[in-house]
Formats: C-alpha cells, sequence, structure tokens
C-alpha cells in the first residue's frame, strides 16, 4: 500500500478513480455514505437499481469536482496497486471559503482545519489504513498550528471511529456534529 498526496493539478486526472472508491463505499454501505443529502430521497441512486453507477455519477460528480479543485487544500490517497482503497483530505485554510458545512463561526479563523472527504473501502477497513490515514491528517494541522476538526452526520458509523480516535463532540448543528481532536 502507498499513501500519496495529490496535487490540485493532477485530481482530476484521477477523478474516475475516486468515483469508482465513493461508489464502492456507498454500495457497502447501502448508500449511508456519501450520504447525497442534498438529493431527494426518492430520487437517490437505489443500490439494487441497474444503472446505479450512472445516476451516483451524475449526482455525485459535479459535487466531487467542485471539492477537488475549490474546496479541499490538501488531498491524501491510499493505492494498492493502482486501486484507490482510501481517502482523506483537508481543509486547512478555511478563510474567504464558503462550505456550507463549515459552521460560520469558524470560516474567518485561521487556528482551524478540517478534515474531510475520509473513507475507506470497508475491504480494507479493520487493517489500520483509516487510523494511518487520520492519524497523518491530525499531524499535519496541528503542524500547521491548527486545531483540527471534522464535519460529520451523527448516524454515521464513522462517528465510533471519530470517538475511539479521541474526538470530542464540539458542538451539534441542524445536521451536522463538530469534532475536535
Amino acid at each position: 500500500m502507498i499513501i500519496k498526496q495529490i496535487e490540485k493539478s493532477e485530481r482530476l486526472k484521477i477523478i474516475d478513480k475516486i468515483l469508482d472508491l465513493m461508489y464502492r463505499i456507498y454500495i457497502s454501505t447501502n448508500g449511508a455514505y456519501p450520504k447525497l443529502e442534498w438529493i431527494p430521497k426518492e430520487k437517490k441512486p437505489k443500490v439494487s437499481e441497474e444503472n446505479s453507477f450512472k445516476k451516483f455519477k451524475f449526482y455525485y460528480e459535479p459535487f466531487l469536482k467542485w471539492r477537488l479543485t475549490k474546496e479541499l487544500d490538501e488531498v491524501f490517497i491510499a493505492f494498492e496497486n493502482e486501486e484507490i482503497i482510501g481517502i482523506i483530505a483537508l481543509n486547512s485554510n478555511v478563510r474567504g471559503k464558503y462550505v456550507p458545512w463549515v459552521p460560520k463561526e469558524y470560516r474567518n479563523r485561521d487556528d482551524v482545519g478540517f478534515i474531510e472527504l475520509f473513507a475507506v473501502y470497508p475491504k480494507y477497513q479493520g487493517r489500520g489504513l483509516g487510523s494511518t490515514l487520520f492519524d497523518m491528517a491530525i499531524r499535519d494541522l496541528k503542524r500547521k498550528g491548527k486545531k483540527p476538526l471534522l464535519t460529520t452526520f451523527p448516524d454515521l458509523k464513522a462517528v465510533k471511529f471519530y470517538k475511539k480516535k479521541g474526538g470530542k463532540i464540539l458542538s451539534k448543528l441542524d445536521k451536522y456534529v463538530i469534532f475536535e481532536f
């Protein structure tokens, strides 16, 4: 397994592989993650649908392109051979960016950074890859003098992982919780 930082100029070149990872996770979580919360429930791709990848890509690809090119400052990807098996990203400079899930009170602060787009293909979970990626992200933000934060949905399976990694719920918002590490 190799972990690489992917520069902004290279991210769209591998977007199909990232989409494939996220779709495999979507299928394995029965549509729980990525949540696709902006899509009406009746329009969300159903795991059992014949064209579910096509529908998933239609909704998720524009969002992912925006994240990879406009929002995320750093993206780290774990590869096994040529396959992407994990991803984590950092939003270490939130000042001046509009990111809907970053609460207003954090948008103009220079002392916080957000862990984003964290996913490990289930076949590789429980082997330490998630911890390796997550610990690397925490160290990177702290090295930059940032308090590591993470916005997530309170009903995701990952919440248990975040608590295990020492995360404390800092605040609860409408549909999100903010963890501090």
